[in-house]
């Protein structure tokens, strides 16, 4: 798995670029884990979570979507596309900024929630992420979130 969040970050900006629309935009992006409470490891272990319905996800908020590409539990690394939602059908509750597990309760439009959780370490990103969808024009710059490299 990709420890460093550089490395972690670069490995989904390759992924990403083959499934935005031409002209969208990246507006935040986090890792994430979508699932109970990591928590839960502690007790139970990395595959009775996955087993629970634990998946890892690096979510993308752009101008018009919200994509959610897979990572590997195991490496971390892009798998592909989940799934993507348009921007305006989501919403977001339950936003519990936290010492090590940030979390926030995301909403996708045929109604299903999925419980996200961000580790400290993507805590500016949670940050921005939040501020995106609690902002539906929100812009990079208003969301504080460095832009991705350029291709």
């Amino acid at each position: 798995m990709a420890l460093r969040k550089a490395k972690t970050t670069e490995q989904f900006h390759e992924a990403q670029r083959a499934v935005l629309e031409p002209g969208e935009q990246v507006i935040a992006e986090s890792l994430t884990t979508a699932g109970p409470s990591p928590w839960l490891a502690v007790g139970v272990g990395i595959l009775v979570l996955y087993l629970l319905g634990m998946r890892i996800y690096f979510m993308v908020v752009t101008d018009r979507r919200v994509l959610f590409m897979v990572g590997t539990v195991w490496t971390g690394r892009p798998k592909g596309l989940a799934f993507a939602d348009p921007r305006s059908g989501v919403s977001i509750s339950d936003v519990t900024p936290a010492r090590m597990w940030s979390h926030l309760l995301y909403q996708r439009p045929e109604g299903k929630a999925l419980r996200l959780n961000f580790h400290r370490m993507w805590r500016e990103e949670f940050q921005g992420i939040v501020q995106a969808l609690e902002r539906p024009g929100a812009t990079m710059e208003q969301a504080s979130v460095p832009p991705p490299p350029s291709p």
